[in-house]
């Protein structure tokens, strides 16, 4: 995980500046700022990967700025810091979009352990998000005829049956089944069938 930026925000400057000392250590980059203000410029300005958020901003609440960055579209996972965490509190930052809630004082390693599984989740939902989004492009490449029969095909259709449900003969079908294929460059019915249903188009047996 190393090189991952962290913004960090907390109106405790000195503990703020020693978390990104010990962050620094292990190897992240980080951005630091002491309310909310500061931290939607610092969110604007360059790429977070992850925030660590005191819930208690003197003035406002760390909630608050879950709420206000949410609005603003950003995806990045946030995990709340707190000295007066309880399960209310724990619940609240979940419901607005925390990956994690710490109570301070925290172990280091129980931070990193934390970052870590945070960044690898937002990995992972970014990965899956990139592959929904390269499979609807490469089906917006079909012709309304084709993601016509590509939809009885993930639906589990046999291309008999999907001939007399569209009224033209099986060979018609089976030439419309080797065209997508080829047009989308994958080599089998099973590899078309995973990519329509990564794609949202439906799953077997619909």
């Amino acid at each position: 995980m190393n090189g991952k930026t962290i913004m960090i925000v907390d109106d405790d400057r000195g503990f703020a500046q020693s978390l990104a000392v010990m962050l620094g250590n292990s190897g992240y980059r980080t951005c630091v700022s002491y309310d909310p203000a500061s931290a939607l410029v610092q969110a604007r300005s360059q790429p977070v990967d992850c925030a660590l958020i005191d819930y208690n901003l003197g003035a406002s609440l760390g909630t608050t700025l879950l709420s206000r960055l949410d609005e603003e579209g950003y995806s990045f996972p946030m995990i709340m810091l707190t000295g007066y965490g309880d399960v209310r509190t724990a619940t609240q930052a979940m419901k607005l979009g925390a990956s994690d809630f710490l109570e301070k004082p925290y172990e280091p390693e129980a931070l990193i352990e934390a970052l870590e599984t945070a960044l690898s989740k937002a990995s992972k939902a970014a990965q899956a998000t990139d592959g929904i989004r390269e499979a609807r492009r490469m089906l917006r490449m079909l012709t309304e005829r084709e993601s016509e029969i590509v939809d009885a095909i993930v639906a589990g259709r046999s291309s008999k049956q999907i001939a007399e449900a569209l009224s033209v003969s099986q060979r018609t079908v089976e030439a419309h089944r080797a065209n997508v294929l080829q047009k989308l460059g994958i080599s089998n019915t099973a590899s078309l069938v995973r990519l329509a249903v990564i794609a949202g188009m439906g799953s077997p047996n619909d």
